[in-house]
C-alpha cells in the first residue's frame, strides 16, 4: 500500500485521501492537520511549520495528506506510523507527483485530474 517497491521508482510522493475504501468521509474533519502536526515544529513566530515530508492539503473539498517517499529513509518510525494510520482507518491512497514534477512545480502544484482517479493512476 505505502510501499515504494510496488510502484514506479520515479514516484516522489503519495496522497492519503480523506475517505475510506468503502467511500465514507473520514472524521474528524481536521484529521489531516492533526496527522501532520506529529512531524511539525514551531517557528520563531509561534506558528506551526510542517515537515517537508508531510503536509496537509484539500482536494475537491476533502482533506488529504501528501507524503514524500523519502520520509521512509529519513524517519522510518514516522513512516511506519503513517502506514499504520492508513491501515487502521482503511483510508485510500493514490499516487502523487513524480520526482521531475516535484522539482519543477514547487510546494503547492496543481495536480492533474487523471492522477486523482485511483482507476487511472495505478494504485
Amino acid at each position: 500500500m505505502l510501499d515504494r517497491k510496488n510502484h514506479s521508482p520515479d514516484l516522489a510522493e503519495f496522497v492519503i485521501q480523506g475517505f475510506s475504501k468503502d467511500g465514507q468521509t473520514f472524521r474528524p474533519s481536521n484529521w489531516a492537520e492533526r496527522l501532520c502536526d506529529m512531524l511539525s515544529t514551531t517557528g520563531k513566530d509561534g506558528r506551526i511549520v510542517y515537515s517537508s515530508y508531510v503536509r496537509p492539503i484539500v482536494t475537491q473539498g476533502i482533506p488529504a495528506v501528501v507524503v514524500r517517499f523519502s520520509l521512509e529513509q529519513a524517519d522510518p518510525h514516522a513512516f511506519e506510523l503513517l502506514r499504520q494510520f492508513v491501515a487502521t482507518n482503511h483510508l485510500t491512497v493514490r499516487a502523487g507527483r513524480n520526482r521531475e514534477d516535484v522539482g519543477a512545480t514547487g510546494a503547492f502544484p496543481t495536480i492533474s485530474m487523471e492522477r486523482r482517479d485511483p482507476k487511472k493512476n495505478g494504485w
